[in-house]
């Protein structure tokens, strides 16, 4: 039997010190190249998180402003930005529609673009800032002064009600006229008396506005419009063409966002109002009835003054001397002897210097010269009632400037950052006379002669904010609320008479 080779053991061939040397910087050039592989892996995946970190935390949560502490972040400020370029857009394509392209030549595609870019802005709109810290202290100090929390039920409720359509009066048929004259019975002439009419106080004749019946359905219209409405403004930033509310682009803001922004102030403020006002505001009070002659300087009054002295009738002076019926007749109107009707001494529509200088005056009285922004007034008061009701225009006024008046001092206690920009101070009371229209001579009777001069309007601009202390509205959105714009001033023009 044949004997089995031995198997021989194979040693490994021994390297020469070249060869072990390229081997071991072979092994050391890949453990290289994983560590950078490694490194380079860990550093894109530490930069992706965090720009992720950034963007969807640090960024968001950044601190823009605060009100006694309670910090505003950046992502509350997009939201209510978006919702402003949003306005704008829906403001814009109603003017284009019905006045041609307003703002120049891609005036809608720039706000799309401001739309879109509202997260990359680094310079903050100062309003859009102001106006969340408004907010925030209304939210801050109704609740510590009133208890005031509305609850998203109410919020829903007062956000419904602005789509509930208006009703509209029913249409009155055209009589029918018969053209054949029938003549029955006797006509018997009797002679009337003629009388010259008085030129005094007219006489005001309520308008008595009828009370319509709500539309029928008309809450459940609202509400199916409002879901619509909340669905339309929830969309991205995008280009929507099949929505007809924001096919130009949606503000990207939920139901939350547009009740906690932009109804929750409103509801608040309305709520305030009635706290304030529900012992403060009187609806009966004290008034006068007066007339007035205006003049542009001191001595023109006083030498006015001393013609009714002697007995002359102040109603005709107020015709022939007052620069502001001189303007009236210029522009056409019919004297009226310089009558303002009946006015409180809060909440009137006049001048506080000229109400101020009536009200010492005792009925069938006149004062002595009254200076205002407006030249030199001689008042006569024509009667005075001590209980006389207010109309609601002047009720409102006064519930404004009761809820003015509290959050204004709020404001000043509170610690806001940034300070809000002082602004320009608007006159809350209008002008006693009207603008002027073009200078030139009114001939008057007997040898006077009224030379009229105008001075430049002065409109003063106020800040574009939906927060509290706003109350009138300018324009409107389609499909939604009115969006409110303080109102400009404008102030009246001089004008001087030669007597």
């Amino acid at each position: 039997m044949a004997k089995k080779k031995k198997l021989e053991s194979k040693a490994p061939v021994p390297m020469t010190r070249g060869q072990l040397s390229r081997h071991h910087q072979e092994q050391k050039r890949i453990r290289n190249l994983y560590t950078a592989g490694i490194a380079l892996g860990t550093l894109m995946v530490l930069l992706l998180g965090l720009s992720a970190l950034s963007t969807f935390v640090l960024r968001p949560n950044a601190e823009v402003a605060s009100v006694n502490g309670k910090v505003i972040n950046r992502a509350t400020y997009d939201k209510l930005r978006r919702w402003s370029i949003f306005q704008n857009m829906q403001n814009q394509a109603i003017q284009e529609q019905f006045g041609g392209q307003v703002g120049g030549t891609g005036s809608m595609e720039a706000l799309q673009q401001q739309l879109r870019n509202v997260e990359e802005e680094t310079a903050l709109d100062p309003e859009i800032i102001s106006t969340l810290q408004d907010a925030e202290l209304l939210r801050q100090q109704s609740r510590t002064d009133f208890q005031l929390d509305p609850t998203r039920e109410e919020l829903r409720a007062a956000a419904i009600k602005d789509f509930i359509p208006s009703p509209t009066p029913p249409v009155t048929p055209a009589p029918t006229v018969d053209l054949t004259p029938t003549i029955t019975g006797t006509v018997v002439l009797t002679p009337t008396a003629t009388s010259s009419p008085t030129v005094g106080s007219p006489t005001t004749t309520p308008t008595i506005t009828p009370t319509l019946p709500p539309v029928p359905g008309g809450q459940e219209t609202a509400v199916s419009i409002y879901t619509r409405y909340t669905a339309s403004i929830d969309q991205s930033t995008g280009l929507h063409p099949n929505d007809d509310l924001c096919g130009a682009g949606c503000p990207d803001l939920s139901e939350e966002d547009y009740l906690s922004l932009i109804i929750d102030p409103r509801v608040r403020r309305d709520q305030v109002i009635d706290k304030l006002t529900a012992t403060t505001v009187m609806t009966e009070v004290e008034q006068i009835n007066a007339q007035h002659i205006l003049t542009d300087t001191e001595e023109g009054a006083k030498s006015l003054i001393a013609r009714l002295d002697k007995g002359e009738d102040f109603t005709l002076l107020a015709n022939t001397q007052s620069s502001e019926q001189l303007n009236n007749q210029q522009r056409g109107q019919t004297p009226s002897g310089g009558n303002l009707g009946w006015f409180p001494r809060e909440g009137s529509s006049l001048v506080k210097e000229f109400v101020e200088g009536a009200w010492p005056v005792q009925a069938g009285k006149y004062s002595q010269p009254v200076k205002s922004e407006f030249g030199w007034h001689i008042i006569k008061v024509l009667e005075r009632d001590p209980k006389r009701p207010l109309e609601e225009s002047q009720i409102e006024t006064l519930k404004t400037k009761a809820f003015d008046d509290w959050f204004q001092k709020a404001k000043d206690a509170a610690n806001i950052v940034p300070k809000p920009t002082p602004t320009a101070v608007i006159p809350t009371q209008p002008a006693i006379i009207e603008p002027t229209a073009v200078p030139g001579t009114v001939p008057l009777s007997g040898s006077v002669t009224a030379t009229v001069q105008t001075t430049p309007q002065t409109i003063a601009t106020g800040v574009v904010t939906p927060a509290p202390g706003v109350t009138s509205t300018r324009t409107s959105r389609t499909g939604g609320p009115a969006a409110t714009f303080p109102s400009p001033t404008i102030g009246s023009p001089t004008a001087t008479n030669s007597p």
